[in-house]
């Protein structure tokens, strides 16, 4: 009988440590870039947007001047056109509605020179009648491409921010009674 126990106890204290091993691998994620901006709107109507293009355009305050669906597969497709003439070919590889979140990794073949990996991440949260939402980036290359492509990543989520603070603003009059 106390084989068995003794057993038992070595197979629950093995189990136990492999389980604790596998949790030791899970670690968080440093990202490069974060930027927060609290969004005068309920959380959907702050979803909408970001799942419409137009209004996405509209969202970046002049940044993007448009954005061209390539392929509706999942990862979705993407080319978004800057303002400046540059231009950026995206996948969208998560959009989930139930948890607010859109990851977009850039593609491969059309990252700037001396960047290895480029990926980003829009996290939406509810917050009373207004909604939080968080740019985040992780960017993998040369230090100073790096730097570069920080800062114009920095500056996306700016415009974003502002481009969203102004949609709340604009307002129609009412209309005067007599």
């Amino acid at each position: 009988m106390k084989k068995i126990i003794l057993s038992l106890l070595l197979l629950t204290g093995l189990s136990a440590y492999k389980a604790s091993a596998q949790m030791e691998t899970a670690r968080k994620v440093k990202w490069d870039v974060e930027k927060g901006a609290d969004i005068n709107m309920e959380l959907d109507a702050v979803w909408n947007i970001f799942q419409n293009n137009e209004l996405l355009k509209k969202a970046s305050n002049g940044y993007v001047s448009a954005i061209e669906v390539i392929d509706t597969a999942m990862p979705i497709s993407r080319k978004v056109v800057f303002s400046n003439g540059g231009d950026r070919l995206e996948s969208i590889t998560q959009n989930e509605a139930h948890n607010k979140l859109i990851a977009i990794d850039f593609v491969d073949s059309n990252l700037p020179k001396g960047i290895k990996a480029a990926q980003y991440a829009i996290f939406f949260k509810a917050n009373g009648s207004k909604t939080n939402v968080k740019w985040r980036a992780m960017v993998k290359g040369d230090n100073d491409a790096k730097q570069a492509l920080m800062k114009q990543l920095n500056t996306e989520f700016d415009s974003y921010a502002t481009g969203l603070d102004k949609m709340t603003k604009t307002s129609i009059p009412a209309v005067k009674m007599n």
